[in-house]
């Protein structure tokens, strides 16, 4: 692990002045009220996490944000914690219990900064919606993962079933490939992107598809206030594995091994 230690302790002081787009967002607060769709995430991570049998040697979570998925991951023996915001980092820091076992270091999901084939796992949620190029960021996540290693993608999608109704209605397509913008603010993108273009990618890239997820299938404002969260949970747990084959919910997983 020198290896890794030396890497990220060279880049990360060379970057610590920049600012990124999100430094000042305050996930804690955008996570409130949004408890079924943190544990739809649970969820679907918890099943892709449990399909691997081999030795968990070096995961990187890029895009880890505040670290609110780093429990899941905690067996791993070494852990990379990326994000772009220094901001966000820092909150990380202190939300990981022993976050002292990881490598906190600042990067995207475009340029990592480490060696080629280094990780055996990677892992990356709630990402997409600010990535342009998904070929680019795709083939760089697959230039640090070692060959026989594993993903777990998430992406934001942009054909998902409540917006094929709005489309039929409002007469106007999303069937383009093309990633359609959901961005309240010019400056920061928002990206929705069209899932089976992904898959496509993915193989593209060398990744063979495992299996694939539809994650918080029932997210509805109306639905939470009739339903208990522990209802909508146990449904969810039963679709997202069927619900994927129409690419249902507004977030698709893939798990995908490098050849």
């Amino acid at each position: 692990m020198k290896k890794i230690e030396d890497k990220v302790v060279a880049f990360w002081y060379g970057k610590v002045g920049e600012n990124h787009f999100y430094d000042d967002y305050d996930y804690e607060t955008f996570w409130k009220g949004r408890d079924y769709e943190n544990f739809a995430d649970q969820i679907a991570i918890k099943k892709l996490l449990n399909k691997i049998s081999e030795p968990r040697k070096i995961i990187i979570d890029i895009g880890g944000g505040n670290g609110r998925i780093a429990p899941l991951y905690k067996k791993w023996e070494n852990i990379i914690f990326l994000d772009p915001s220094y901001t966000q980092i820092e909150e990380a820091k202190k939300n990981i219990k022993d976050s002292q076992k990881i490598f906190f270091i600042k990067g995207s999901a475009e340029s990592i900064p480490l060696d080629d084939n280094l990780c055996d796992m990677a892992i990356c949620v709630r990402v997409f919606h600010y990535i342009k190029d998904a070929r680019r960021a795709i083939n760089e996540i697959n230039r640090v993962i070692a060959p026989k290693g594993y993903l777990i993608l998430e992406i934001p999608n942009k054909i998902h079933f409540k917006a094929r109704i709005k489309s039929f209605f409002s007469f106007k397509s999303i069937a383009s490939y093309e990633p359609i913008s959901r961005s309240e603010q010019e400056d920061i993108p928002f990206l929705n992107h069209h899932p089976q273009k992904i898959k496509d990618i993915l193989i593209s890239e060398q990744f063979e598809i495992i299996e694939m997820l539809s994650v918080s299938n029932f997210r509805s404002a109306f639905l939470k206030k009739i339903f208990p969260l522990n209802t909508m949970l146990f449904f969810e747990k039963k679709t997202q594995k069927i619900f994927s084959k129409i690419f249902f919910g507004p977030s698709i997983y893939f798990l995908a091994r490098k050849k």
